[in-house]
């Protein structure tokens, strides 16, 4: 009986790693809670977790931004392509946000791509229209952010 419930817990414990490692970005601390969704094309959600962990490093506004307006990152090929990102405004209850940037590249772009999606997601949330430019400069800032740091 032992050794079965030793081996339950083994079988749970190593799936719920699995499932952190891949799956889920979680601060406790800063109460941000992202669900990363499985892709093909980006096999570990690495990049994606190192690219919020320097957003949270160099702009903690931005990030604190993220942590409000995002919820699920979709890893998949965007619109924004291969080292880009996309918002889809269909949803406003998703607060979902498309990178692929974890097939390699600069971490510094990730967390630039994620900053700039969550400007869109923030847009969108609060009613205004989309603006590319407005979002532009939020990416533009992190850089120089990333530049400073």
């Amino acid at each position: 009986m032992t050794k079965k419930i030793l081996k339950t817990i083994s079988i749970i414990l190593i799936f719920g790693g699995l499932i952190y490692r891949y799956f889920l970005y979680i601060d406790f601390k800063n109460d941000c809670y992202i669900k990363l969704k499985p892709s093909f094309l980006e096999l570990s959600s690495t990049n994606i977790k190192q690219g919020i962990k320097i957003l949270k490093l160099v702009s903690p506004d931005e990030y604190t931004k993220f942590c409000q307006h995002v919820k699920v990152i979709n890893p998949n090929y965007a619109c924004g392509g291969l080292g880009g990102g996309c918002y889809y405004s269909n949803n406003l209850e998703k607060k979902e946000i498309d990178i692929s940037t974890a097939n390699g590249g600069y971490l510094g772009q990730t967390a630039a791509v994620i900053a700039h999606e969550t400007c869109h997601a923030q847009q969108h949330q609060e009613g205004r229209d989309l603006n590319e430019q407005e979002c532009y400069l939020v990416d533009d800032k992190v850089f120089k952010q990333i530049a400073e740091y």
